[in-house]
């Protein structure tokens, strides 16, 4: 094993007083149980953000121990600090720009030689970091004994035994912590030696760098020099953008590596990798005893002879979905009504205190039917995103992304499409960033193209609302049909690209296969909740104003005459009714019927007036323009408006269909008529057949991505000719699919 060599402390930060609480962020490859440690040691206690100029989670939580506030962050998972994938980039941007004190690298205590590598590679950016030696207790069942004291010398940084699933060692590991940030224990005593030839090229291009004061202030020089014979063309940025004699200090970089080519025979990331890999072993090799294994298979190898098995690892796979989506109709969709009959209610006694007038449509339309409408359809998905979470945790997601290898290849799709394509399932912006794995441009390109045809958490609520509506009895199958239905999408439409835009051979698939886990109650609900707030968040800011928008393109312009007198049609309608309740004696359930009989005529009265001033607004008028073209997909000028808003943001077609129908408004066929949710408002609509919602169901799942996604993959692929594509082509597929849907279900029925 090669020498430790003593470490280059980064500078201190003189941006931060010393008497606030320390910075602790939490590093470590996914499945070690990161998340995890996080939830127990922050509870609650936590809040959800996003990173600078990206929309990965930031979440950051706050804790108190021995008198002590201490703010985590939990940063993404991931196995390396190269810059193929955004998780890596957001990691390593953190710890050099914002400098947290302390960097707990979280370690799966039964994968270790993998762990280290990232553990190695934070010790090289020269934070002080302490390491967290995560499922010891897997560890100690699997036979692998770990001399955490040896091991901590070796390393030259604090190790301590935790259980995060159980909270155990979480007072140990605080406690090294503090120690480190306030100066009792050192972790930046050494550093990995890798070799004499490469220690010598590290050294020319370290002193090239130090000729700009400012940058070494800035940055670890230990690790750009060592990214820099590496070709990292991230920190070949960071000089370029920063160091004052960035061309000299590029040229001496590039000659060390090729001279480290020339004498090594392989490139210099390979060499950098090999000697990180010969320490970590020799570390192992001195502080961990692994006791031979028998012949007995443990309980993840026995699941995944099945799970994995291949020709039934698919028919599994889409059972355990369809068995996710059957229990999240079944429980959702009673509190979805009562969620929706509530705002419903809401609406209602708002209208009856407000005057009528532009501040009571405001209030009731605008507000409570566009955001409440969203809000409506919120319980499903919480449960949806509850199943999902508990799937991830279990560790079947990874098993998913296995098993649909071979099956992608089917299609000339790489087998590393699955996870931005799993991830697309709750929102296309991170499922477009996590191609950045792919680090083939061809195979990176195409996935990012149909990546927005899965069916996204914005596109759920408006197919389950839909499903609800007029699939009642089979609204989880008819919703797995459509989820099944996204992913044969975006199969058929690879396979197409594949063998006209993007021809070429496939690059390899490897993935690690973490252990089956017993999630704790907790950490699914945690994930759940972070998921879910989200759409929370959304419905309260973004949703909020697109509703306001939406509300006003369809109040203005006034209509200045009407086709019909709708106030004499009222009057008449009292007079018949006045009339009908006058003289005989009529028996009391006579009498409450034809009461019912005059409601009903004046709410359906009042929604002609209402359909009349939409459809002569800004909004009516454009949705009418097109509504010749639409019309072939059985959609008219409401559906129209509704799918303009959702370009925007999916979801909004929700709250655009509240504001239309008036979710505080009067429904004719409801017995309480103030408090009708919106799936019985739409089913009321003589405009739609099963034949048309299926075709809209369809409609809103391939066409146009959201404006977030398009910018992302402008972002992510260079220029505006791949997203301008996107839409063009996401729009003529929906409109073709939904027009065949349509007319062969009318001829059908």
């Amino acid at each position: 094993m090669p020498a430790p060599s003593p470490a280059t402390p980064a500078a201190p930060d003189p941006r931060r007083p010393l008497d606030r609480a320390p910075v602790v962020a939490l590093a470590g490859n996914p499945n070690a149980g990161k998340t995890s440690l996080f939830n127990a040691l922050t509870g609650q206690n936590q809040h959800v953000g996003n990173y600078p100029g990206v929309t990965v989670d930031k979440i950051v939580g706050r804790l108190a121990f021995e008198g002590r506030d201490i703010e985590l962050v939990d940063l993404p998972g991931t196995y390396s600090l190269s810059a193929y994938s955004i998780e890596e980039v957001v990691t390593r941007d953190f710890v050099l720009r914002d400098r947290p004190d302390v960097v707990v690298d979280v370690i799966d205590s039964t994968n270790l030689e993998r762990n280290l590598y990232l553990l190695l590679q934070l010790q090289e950016l020269g934070v002080p970091v302490v390491g967290a030696l995560n499922m010891s207790d897997e560890a100690e069942r699997k036979g692998i004994h770990v001399d955490d004291k040896q091991l901590s010398k070796l390393l030259g940084i604090p190790l301590v035994r935790t259980v995060a699933s159980r909270g155990t060692g979480k007072d140990a590991l605080l406690r090294a912590v503090l120690d480190v940030a306030d100066g009792r224990a050192n972790s930046l005593a050494r550093h990995l030696n890798y070799g004499e030839e490469l220690e010598d090229k590290h050294e020319e291009v370290m002193r090239a760098l130090e000729t700009d004061a400012q940058f070494a202030r800035s940055f670890s020089l230990h690790w750009v020099a060592i990214k820099l014979l590496e070709r990292d063309p991230d920190a070949r940025g960071k000089v370029e953008g920063s160091h004052a004699n960035a061309a000299q200090v590029l040229e001496v970089a590039d000659k060390a590596s090729e001279w480290i080519k020339r004498h090594f025979g392989k490139d210099a990331d390979v060499v950098v990798g090999e000697q990180r890999y010969a320490y970590i072993r020799g570390a192992l090799r001195e502080a961990v005893r692994v006791e031979p294994r028998t012949g007995r298979k443990d309980a993840t190898e026995l699941v995944d002879a099945v799970v994995l098995n291949r020709f039934l690892g698919v028919p599994i796979f889409l059972l355990v979905m369809l068995a996710i989506y059957a229990l999240t109709f079944q429980l959702g969709n009673p509190l979805s009504d009562l969620v929706q009959r509530g705002f419903g209610m809401l609406g209602g006694l708002l209208g009856g205190v407000l005057p009528d007038g532009v501040l009571k449509a405001f209030l009731v339309d605008g507000i409570i039917g566009g955001v409440g409408g969203v809000l409506g359809f919120f319980p499903i998905a919480l449960l949806l995103f509850l199943g999902l979470s508990f799937l991830e945790d279990v560790g079947y997601m990874a098993r998913a992304a296995f098993v649909m290898d071979n099956f992608l290849h089917l299609f000339g799709l790489h087998g590393r499409s699955f996870i931005p394509l799993m991830v697309s399932t709750g929102c296309a912006v991170p499922g477009v960033m996590s191609a950045r794995t792919l680090t083939n441009p061809r195979d990176r390109t195409l996935t990012i193209l149909i990546s927005p045809l899965m069916m996204c958490g914005a596109k759920t609520p408006v197919v389950a609302m839909l499903c609800a509506a007029f699939f009642p009895r089979y609204a989880a199958l008819m919703f797995w049909g459509l989820w099944l239905f996204g992913w044969g999408t975006a199969f058929v439409t690879g396979m197409v690209f594949r063998k006209t835009l993007f021809r070429g051979e496939d690059s390899p698939f490897v993935m690690e296969l973490p252990p089956y886990r017993l999630p704790t109650p907790r950490g699914v609900f945690t994930h759940m909740w972070h998921k879910a707030a989200s759409y929370v968040r959304k419905a309260g800011t973004f949703i909020l104003a697109a509703s306001i928008v939406i509300w006003a393109a369809l109040s203005f312009p006034r209509v200045t005459a009407y086709s019909t007198d709708y106030d004499a049609e009222a009057r008449a309608i009292e007079a018949v009714t006045s009339a009908r309740l006058a003289g005989a004696e009529l028996p009391q359930d006579r009498r409450a019927a034809i009461e019912r009989e005059r409601a009903r005529s004046l709410a359906d009265l009042e929604n002609r007036k209402r359909t009349e001033d939409a459809a002569a607004s800004f909004a009516g008028r454009a949705g009418r323009f097109v509504e010749p073209v639409m019309r072939h997909a059985g959609f008219d000028w409401k559906v129209n408006v509704a799918l303009f808003s959702g370009v925007a943001a999916k979801e909004v077609i929700i709250s655009t269909l509240g504001i239309v129908y008036g979710l505080g408004g009067e429904e004719p066929d409801e017995a309480d008529i103030a408090e009708a949710p919106l799936t019985s408002r739409i089913r009321a609509d003589r405009a739609y057949s099963p034949a048309s919602a299926l075709a809209l169901m369809v409609f809103v799942m391939i066409y146009i991505p959201c404006i977030a996604t398009l910018a992302v993959a402008r972002k992510e692929l260079g220029s505006m000719k791949w997203p301008a594509f996107m839409a063009g082509y996401t729009l003529v597929l929906a409109w073709v699919l939904a027009v065949a849907i349509f007319q062969i279900g009318r001829l059908l029925s």
